[in-house]
């Protein structure tokens, strides 16, 4: 059921959906079960995870409720980063999303470190986070490019933007997902940073690391997710 809707309604290549149904399923601690609810998916460490965009981190209680205060400045570095904009308001793009999901990384360690909590921030999470806005852009523009009030009904509304006039791209695939992600490695001021974070010690090493593991997506990573 979850492979359909998400192939029908929304265009997802069948190969990633039944990546990302396979994956929720395993999430069930009933393991001959053949089914999955938001509770299960929510288990920290398996597909949610620290530096979600619009959620607080487990540590901090709540982490799997919207929360304004998390997504409210993503959304005004959005914003100020962006330099296209239209009759239509700002749009996204690949280099801003990478420059407000690295600025989330930045906080959510930051957060931690000032209240003495425990950060888990591997090269597991950075795959997660990157595909995640590699996801949603995908799916809400072309290329990069969406309406950014299209990205905050997405997040705070909880809904896709239909009655704002958005439509399901022609196809959802694994090509477009890579796409994405080298398309923000490549505009991560912070790469080198960031590689440091993850363990990984340089630049290129993240980047390999990352397209390997993309590259061979399993049910048991849910890696684009």
């Amino acid at each position: 059921m979850a492979v359909e809707a998400l192939t029908k309604a929304l265009h997802i290549d069948s190969n990633i959906a039944t990546v990302f149904s396979a994956g929720a399923v395993a999430a069930n601690p009933d393991h001959s079960a053949h089914n999955f609810d938001l509770d299960h998916v929510d288990k920290h460490g398996y597909i949610e995870h620290d530096v979600s965009l619009s959620r607080d981190d487990v540590q901090f209680g709540d982490n799997h409720t919207f929360n304004k205060g998390i997504f409210e400045p993503l959304l005004k570095s959005y914003e100020a980063s962006s330099t296209t904009a239209s009759s239509e308001g700002i749009k996204t793009s690949w280099e801003t999303a990478s420059n407000v999901r690295y600025a989330r990384v930045k906080a959510s360690k930051a957060k931690h470190e000032a209240e003495g909590k425990q950060w888990t921030y591997g090269l597991k999470e950075s795959i997660l986070s990157y595909g995640e806005s590699a996801l949603y852009l995908n799916l809400l523009g072309k290329d990069g490019v969406a309406p950014l009030e299209w990205v905050r009904i997405f997040f705070e509304e909880e809904r896709l933007p239909f009655a704002e006039g958005w439509r399901p791209p022609p196809t959802l695939n694994q090509s477009m997902m890579n796409h994405g992600f080298v398309q923000m490695i490549k505009a991560n001021e912070h790469k080198a940073e960031e590689a440091k974070l993850v363990g990984m010690g340089t630049v290129e090493a993240l980047e390999t690391g990352v397209m390997s593991m993309i590259k061979g997506v399993s049910p048991s990573m849910c890696s684009v997710m």
